[in-house]
C-alpha cells in the first residue's frame, strides 16, 4: 500500500468510526430517555393506585393507560436493543492490527 492509499484508508476508517460513535451516543441517549419515561409512568401509576385506595375515587382508566404506556416503552427498549449498527470499521481495524 502506498502512503497515499494508507492515509485515505485511515481517513475512511476514522470517518466510519466517528459515524458509529454518533450512532452509539444517539442510541444511548434514546435508551436513557425511554428508561426515564418508564420510571415516570410507573411512579405516576403507583401514585394513582395509592390515591384510589385512599379516596375510593376511580382512576382505573388512567392506571390502565399508564400501564399500557409502560408496555409500549418497554417494546421501544427492545427495538433499541435490537438496533443494527455497522461495526465493519471496527472489524477492519482489528483485521489490520492482526496483519
Amino acid at each position: 500500500m502506498t502512503a497515499t492509499s494508507e492515509g485515505a484508508s485511515h481517513q475512511e476508517l476514522t470517518t466510519e468510526l466517528q459515524a458509529l460513535d454518533r450512532q452509539l451516543r444517539n442510541l444511548s441517549q434514546q435508551w436513557e430517555e425511554v428508561e426515564r419515561a418508564i420510571s415516570q409512568k410507573i411512579r405516576q401509576r403507583r401514585e394513582l393506585i395509592a390515591r384510589q385506595q385512599e379516596t375510593n375515587q376511580d382512576h382505573e382508566a388512567e392506571i390502565n393507560r399508564l400501564q399500557s404506556d409502560v408496555y409500549a416503552l418497554r417494546d421501544r427498549l427492545d427495538q433499541l436493543r435490537d438496533s443494527h449498527l455497522d461495526f465493519s470499521a471496527l472489524y477492519r481495524i482489528l483485521q489490520q492490527a492482526k496483519a
